[in-house]
């Protein structure tokens, strides 16, 4: 399918109110760009134009954990990374397979290994809901942990008071991302309540923003 066809795919979706989703294996512009596209005509359809920015930034982060955590999944099946490393060389190593060079690289692995991660729109009487889905699941440990950072992370209005609370340079694995979710979604005035996480603790966890459009 061209270009061409997927956007205008799009758009017929966005009209008939149907769903529409993005299947990812590591990070690619052409992706993003679809991904963008498709919230900016949605919230242009309910004059939400200065939504556009915030709520991409907050999908875009998600999408950024879930290709993550699949990269960390393979480097553990690999042996690069070991139950013992500490937060700050989890980090080092796996930015060193997200840089330019080893983008495709680990994203052919993920895909042979069917390790996605897929962003969901889905309209309802509310609203738009999106969830951002990992064919990892978590377990009841993890995912309290972050329930924990989602609670941490809600009484910050923006990502400077998290830093000087947390200035530690590994601050990703303590909470960032969900902060940055949150606080992006805060500068819109969704509350935090909107935000979940969730794992069915067998195959996949979701990550899921409801966005009122009323």
């Amino acid at each position: 399918m061209y270009d061409s066809d997927i956007y205008n795919a799009i758009d017929t979706a966005i009209g008939n109110k149907s769903d529409i989703v993005f299947v990812s294996y590591s990070i690619l512009d052409e992706t993003d760009e679809k991904i963008r596209y498709t919230l900016q005509k949605i919230m242009e359809e309910y004059n939400r134009e200065d939504w556009i920015t915030p709520v991409y930034s907050a999908v875009r982060e998600l999408i950024s954990n879930g290709l993550k955590a699949n990269a960390k999944r393979i480097l553990i099946d690999e042996g690069v990374i070991k139950d013992t490393d500490p937060v700050h060389e989890i980090v080092r190593k796996l930015r060193t397979v997200l840089n330019e060079r080893a983008v495709l690289e680990y994203g052919i692995k993920k895909k042979k290994k069917s390790l996605s991660t897929r962003v969901y729109f889905l309209f309802s009487p509310e609203g738009l809901i999106i969830k951002v889905i990992n064919n990892l699941p978590l377990s009841e440990n993890e995912l309290k942990k972050i329930h924990d950072r989602i609670k941490i992370s809600s009484k910050y209005d923006n990502i400077a008071e998290f830093f000087m609370d947390y200035p530690d340079p590994a601050a990703e694995g303590m909470g960032l991302g969900l902060c940055m979710v949150l606080t992006l979604l805060k500068s819109i005035d969704i509350d935090h309540n909107n935000f979940t996480f969730t794992t069915d603790g067998v195959e996949k966890t979701c990550a899921e923003m409801r966005i009122s459009l009323n």
